[in-house]
């Protein structure tokens, strides 16, 4: 019986720290910011910035600029490789792909008229 029940204890404490280290894992993110600016390197306030995941994730973030043509976003961690694709109207769309490396945090983008 007390055999049983140390075994019942050690299985929920490893139940619980399997749990937490998922839950971490998802919830971790890369923090990405930049500007957009026009080809005379105006901001551009409003452009939209889709990153979707590569490898058919089917993961979509979108941010928008501020009046600074700033923007900030948080990606998760499950792929490090992402389409952007910009748009605002009276310009060109832009698409792209960047790569997330520990270094990687901010990314700026031109797009035209």
């Amino acid at each position: 019986m007390k055999n049983n029940r140390i075994l019942l204890i050690i299985c929920s404490f490893l139940l619980v720290n399997m749990l937490y280290i998922n839950t971490a894992t998802a919830t971790s993110k890369f923090t990405i910011s930049g500007k957009i600016t026009d080809s005379d390197l105006k901001p551009i306030n409003g452009a939209k910035i889709v990153f979707e995941m590569e490898g058919g994730l089917n993961g979509i973030q979108v941010a928008k600029t501020n009046y600074r043509g700033n923007y900030t976003i948080y990606l998760p961690l499950t792929s490090k490789t992402y389409w952007v694709t910009i748009g605002k109207d009276k310009y060109r769309t832009y698409r792209g792909k960047i790569h997330l490396t520990d270094d990687s945090d901010n990314f700026n983008f031109t797009v035209h008229k």
